[in-house]
């Protein structure tokens, strides 16, 4: 279980200024759900993302996972919940350049020392439409691929809280589609909890629960295109 406890994390910009990233957020997820974080850019999704890897360190409050709070974590046991216990999934530029799918999807696996990484991940990219793909180079992979490719290494080493920060923000709508079902389902298959940072309405549709981050703070999710019941104009008209 995925647990926020009133989380600070203030950015001191020069003068008087500070941006309030993260101000103040308390959440509680529970195991196998999908919560995603909707708000515009700027809004602190990515910060807040970060303070639940332990990337950064907050300006108060704490983040526990399975009862463990993260800032309490010595550098080697950082090190072991990212790589074990935690799923990122990142975005297709984080993919190395030349490298084939198969070398790109197995590098948690390697870190992790498995024997036969590359076999070890066979299956899930199989399972992801790349068992034809395992060869192909970055540059060879439409962007929809590559996204699946990181999906397959965010989740190699099974980890219990998988985070996905815009997954799908390069992506046309076919794609965002496809690749949100595939998170969804591989997360309810193995029971895994997923947090998604999404700017995107499609995005948060597909979440078990939705919160929206405004200025650093949740708040009620009022999503920005609402849709006009039958038989009303739009207004405005």
């Amino acid at each position: 279980m995925l647990e926020l406890r009133d989380l600070v994390k203030h950015y001191q910009m020069g003068g008087d200024e500070v941006i309030r990233a993260v101000d103040g957020v308390s959440m509680t997820v529970a195991p196998g759900e999908f919560v995603a974080l909707y708000g515009p850019s700027g809004s602190g999704k990515t910060t807040l993302l970060e303070l639940v890897a332990g990337l950064r360190d907050p300006d108060s409050g704490s983040v526990l996972v399975n009862g463990r709070d993260v800032f309490e974590m010595s550098r080697k046991e950082g090190h072991e919940y990212r790589l074990h216990q935690l799923g990122i999934v990142g975005q297709p530029h984080n993919l190395i350049p030349g490298a084939r799918a198969i070398q790109n999807a197995s590098l948690k696996l390697l870190l992790a020392n498995v024997r036969n990484a590359p076999s070890a991940i066979e299956p899930l990219l199989a399972q992801l439409g790349l068992g034809k793909r395992l060869q192909h180079r970055t540059e060879q992979l439409s962007m929809g691929e590559r996204q699946r490719v990181l999906i397959a290494l965010a989740l190699s080493t099974n980890p219990g809280l998988v985070l996905a920060d815009e997954p799908t923000g390069s992506l046309d709508t076919q794609r965002t589609r496809e690749v949100l079902g595939l998170l969804r389902d591989l997360c309810r298959e193995r029971q895994m909890t997923l947090l998604l940072a999404t700017h995107d309405p499609q995005g948060a549709a597909f979440a078990d629960q939705v919160h929206e981050l405004r200025d650093g703070r949740l708040t009620e999710y009022r999503p920005d295109h609402l849709p006009i019941p039958v038989g009303l104009p739009p207004q405005g008209d």
